[in-house]
């Protein structure tokens, strides 16, 4: 007699292992399944604090590493030397897809690499979505963004391992220019790399530890928008971004 077990869908170990594969992880030493949420503060500060050493030691290398996966997982890798190779690049992408209308998260790289005046003189609109943005003008930013053909962020932090990027809660509407225009940019520090998601994970426990706005979500980013219809069937751009390009800066 069949066992009718058998046809109840995908082993979890072939289901896991599939997801780990389309993520770029390597098989490793199985770990406690169990997260520690009883470490204090003051050990998340050290653990923290030593990660970072080690990251800070390893910056090319982290660089090369998410370079590689990043490729793998769809995304466009440049290294601009300065702010005009960065406006060199969003040129080259504007005038491929013809876009005019730009628009831009409210994060700290953008004070440290003034983009808005020079995306300007390539005849474009800018528009920043600010973080306080009032109720009255989500109406307009909204539309701001759905009519870009482009969307330019920062990234809190990048992932090595998986080629990600990682855009944390905002008020406003920031997450959106991330997800509506047809093609994303996303300006990469390397000092905002991480060698994995447990590097995350460790530092949005001390967030939590030190009652930081935690928000109700974690967006990453790997790649061009996948959708797969029942058939298995890949086809890009339908729920995000038809194309992404990652611009790593020193």
């Amino acid at each position: 007699m069949d066992n009718p077990m058998k046809n109840l869908g995908t082993p979890k170990d072939i289901f896991l292992e599939s997801i780990r594969d389309c993520l770029g992880k390597t098989e490793g030493h199985p770990l406690d399944q169990r997260t520690n949420l009883m470490q204090s503060t003051d050990e998340l500060k050290q653990l923290s604090s030593d990660l970072r050493i080690n990251l800070n030691q390893h910056l090319d290398s982290l660089a090369d590493d998410l370079s590689v996966s990043a490729v793998a997982r769809g995304w466009n890798v440049h290294k601009p030397a300065n702010v005009e190779g960065i406006l060199e690049h969003i040129s080259e992408i504007a005038k491929k897809w013809g876009v005019t209308d730009i628009s831009r998260s409210d994060q700290e790289v953008f004070s440290e690499y003034v983009i808005d005046s020079g995306i300007s003189d390539l005849g474009c609109n800018i528009t920043t979505i600010a973080q306080n943005d009032s109720p009255e003008d989500r109406t307009r930013l909204r539309e701001a963004i759905i009519s870009s053909g482009i969307g330019i962020t920062g990234a809190d932090y990048a992932v090595a391992e998986t080629g990600s990027i990682v855009i944390l809660p905002r008020k406003g509407l920031s997450r959106l220019v991330s997800v509506v225009p047809a093609v994303h940019i996303a300006l990469v520090r390397k000092r905002d790399i991480l060698r994995s998601l447990d590097d995350v994970f460790l530092l949005r426990r001390l967030d939590y530890h030190q009652e930081h706005d935690m928000g109700s979500y974690l967006n990453f980013i790997t790649g061009p928008s996948r959708t797969a219809d029942i058939e298995q069937t890949i086809v890009i751009g339908v729920h995000g971004p038809k194309e992404v390009h990652m611009l790593l800066l020193d």
